[in-house]
């Protein structure tokens, strides 16, 4: 049995329950004889007096007219719509929520005679006998008593206006998968109700007060089947809210409520970019285009290392979506840097670099003649006569990490000699340049031993074991005098070279709290004399050195040497006869060690002119955290003496160690990205570099 007959088990239940199942003869006019069910029908009824909603008040069967009660009262009763297309409907009442179990069928009307039937083919009949404005009598058959006879009831059926409950509006909600899928969307049930479909509209909000007093309408949805929205042209707002309203031929069903979402967690699709091209000293790259409907912009980043995260450089904006090249005609001072293209959202939202989805980044083969080989630098000496610099410090050599001493021209920009021998020690190991009987030599100190190289060839000459010393702590050379000096944790020496071996001269005890057995610098002074300090003692002895080497005079003065890695916090010009306390940005009388002056600028000197008269540095704080807003700026700080004003002059890279040459010219060792000093190594990346600061 079809659904059709919905109501009439509920009516023969409730007419055996009120009047019996047991049948009497029918009599010849009775309506409710079967014989009789196709007589007295109303042939003129048309379907546009049935159409619209009825519900059924009350049944007769047998001449006994009872009424139909209303199962559930805050709904209402159970109803029936004729509908202009053909179709009928009835709507029952299932429980006090007023939920509804429907039943769908095609009606036709022929003389007075509905037929009702499926989409599988089975019909029924029913047969009006009153049809009025508010009124329908029609019969039914039914099999009340269930002997399997079909049985006659006539329904009185009357005009009705159901009140429909809105159970759509509160599916309403955030479309997860648009949200994966990094858009605004929602979905919601589609109306099934009991009037005909109007429309859906969509209305946001947007701002910190959403509200639906100040929402717009952004869609109206006519198709009654569509049950999703995807939001593709939002402002760029933190916060939206949306809500639905649903419409029937009644007019408004219902609205749901504000649904809110953040729009910071809404991210854009990675990038996916080809692999970049190098021309020269250009590098190309190029990407697919972004398919967000939320683009605000490209960014082109680079960065020393493939986590683009403390040191990062934005090397262009581009707003155009469908612009995807970009030619860096100015690329890093760094060996092999990092690549790569973000989107972002206009809610400030960007896409990861890291993901299976795409590639967004390469390392880029790619390096700079002017860039060192080193990607750590232990120490420098400074030639000041001729454009050199000597470097030790560890560089890459088919993949393994090497030990290096080198002399380069930062002229031509150029590697000149490689020391063909390097003792196998990193570190902070001094060298320096002398000028003396043996020629223009480097010394590098290390295990005990003073290492001497040919300065122009780089040759490996030989060590020298000083003579009585099992270990010493420092050393110099006095060129006035022709003299070593050096220092233990007990005392100072004087030595005289001989070739590869160095002679005791003489020797004195210096700090009664013997600080270290390291950590000693020495400088020399103008007529023989001789400066000596450590990093951890408040003072220095100023020495005075005959014509043979002996100590004359020891003299204990107020200058305190510090210790800094690479660089010296103590400097000295002999032309102005002046020392620099680099920590604290004070000067010294190299005579008389009484304080002068101090100054502010810069922060952190590393040089002096070769008259006295200008300091130079960086206002780089080596202890700032290295990342994309910290405040590393590629400029050298000047400050001149003489007016006691302050010049700052941009440079390519980042400034570490900054002096003025033989020349006159201004020199500075910088890195192309920021770095503590020139002993951070970031991933064994090469990025340092001489650059000629041109100061006006």
């Amino acid at each position: 049995m079809t659904r059709t007959k919905i109501f009439r088990y509920l009516l023969c239940a409730l007419l055996c329950s009120t009047i019996g199942c047991s049948k009497d003869e029918d009599g010849p006019g009775d309506p409710s004889n079967p014989d009789n069910f196709y007589k007295g029908a109303v042939t003129g009824a048309t379907g546009d007096d049935l159409l619209g909603y009825w519900a059924i008040f009350e049944a007769e069967y047998e001449g006994t007219r009872v009424p139909v009660p209303v199962n559930y009262a805050n709904c209402g009763r159970d109803f029936f719509v004729y509908r202009d297309n053909g179709a009928y409907q009835e709507y029952l009442y299932t429980s006090s929520g007023c939920e509804t179990v429907r039943n769908q069928l095609q009606w036709e009307l022929d003389k007075g005679v509905i037929t009702l039937s499926t989409l599988s083919g089975s019909s029924d009949d029913v047969v009006i006998i009153k049809l009025t404005a508010t009124e329908l009598y029609f019969k039914a058959r039914v099999d009340i008593d269930e002997d399997g006879e079909l049985d006659v009831v006539v329904l009185i059926a009357k005009r009705y206006t159901p009140t429909e409950e809105d159970f759509f509006t509160q599916s309403f909600q955030q479309d997860y998968e648009a949200r994966e899928n990094n858009l605004i969307g929602f979905t919601w049930e589609a109306y099934d109700g009991f009037n005909t479909f109007d429309k859906y509209e969509i209305y946001r909000s947007s701002g910190q007060n959403c509200s639906k007093s100040n929402a717009e309408l952004i869609a109206t949805i006519t198709d009654g089947a569509v049950t999703e929205f995807t939001d593709v042209a939002p402002p760029s707002v933190s916060g939206l809210c949306y809500y639905i309203k649903i419409y029937t031929d009644q007019g408004l069903l219902g609205e749901s409520g504000l649904r809110t979402l953040s729009t910071q967690f809404i991210g854009i699709d990675p990038v996916a970019v080809h692999e970049p091209t190098v021309s020269g000293n250009s590098i190309g790259l190029s990407w697919e285009a972004s398919t967000s409907p939320y683009f605000s912009h490209y960014e082109v980043l680079l960065s020393n290392q493939s986590n683009f995260y403390d040191e990062l450089q934005v090397v262009a904006v581009i707003d155009d979506k469908d612009l995807t090249t970009y030619t860096d005609d100015e690329p890093p001072y760094m060996e092999n840097p990092f690549y790569a293209v973000r989107a972002y959202n206009i809610f400030g939202g960007y896409s990861r670099l890291h993901t299976s989805e795409a590639t967004s980044f390469w390392e880029v083969p790619f390096k700079r003649d002017e860039i060192l080989p080193f990607f750590e630098i232990y120490s420098y000496a400074l030639d000041t006569a001729e454009p050199t610099l000597y470097f030790y410090g560890s560089i890459i050599e088919n993949g393994v990490a090497q030990i290096r001493l080198l002399r380069y021209n930062y002229d031509t920009q150029e590697t000149e000699s490689v020391a063909d021998f390097v003792p196998s020690i990193s570190g902070n190991i001094p060298i320096q340049v002398v000028l003396g009987p043996n020629g223009k030599e480097v010394v590098l100190s290390q295990g005990g031993k003073l290492h001497f190289y040919d300065a122009l060839t780089m040759e490996y000459k030989y060590a020298v074991v000083p003579e009585g010393i099992a270990h010493y702590g420092g050393f110099g050379y006095n060129s006035f005098r022709d003299v070593w000096v050096l220092v233990d944790s007990n005392q100072v020496y004087t030595m005289q070279r001989d070739n590869a071996t160095l002679f005791l001269i003489d020797q004195t005890p210096h700090y009664d709290s013997r600080p270290g057995s390291s950590g000693y610098q020495i400088i020399e002074l103008k007529n023989g004399q001789v400066l000596m300090g450590h990093s951890q003692a408040t003072t220095s002895f100023l020495y005075t050195l005959d014509d043979t080497g002996n100590i004359q005079e020891s003299q204990s003065v107020n200058i305190q040497f510090r210790w800094r890695s690479v660089s010296e916090y103590l400097l000295y010009n002999s032309t102005a006869d002046i020392l620099l306390d680099t920590a604290q940005n004070r000067f010294y009388s190299s005579i008389t060690f009484q304080y002068l002056n101090s100054f502010g600028q810069p922060n952190f000197p590393s040089g002096i002119s070769t008259d006295g008269t200008k300091v130079f540095g960086t206002n780089n704080d080596p202890d700032w955290l290295i990342e994309p807003g910290s405040l590393h700026k590629k400029e050298v700080v000047v400050y001149d003496r003489n007016t006691s004003s302050m010049l700052k002059v941009e440079t390519i890279g980042y400034p570490h160690i900054v002096f003025e040459n033989y020349n006159g010219e201004i020199i500075s060792i910088s890195s192309g990205f920021k770095k503590d000093n020139l002993y951070e190594n970031v991933h064994n990346k090469s990025d340092f570099f001489v650059e000629k600061v041109m100061v006006p």
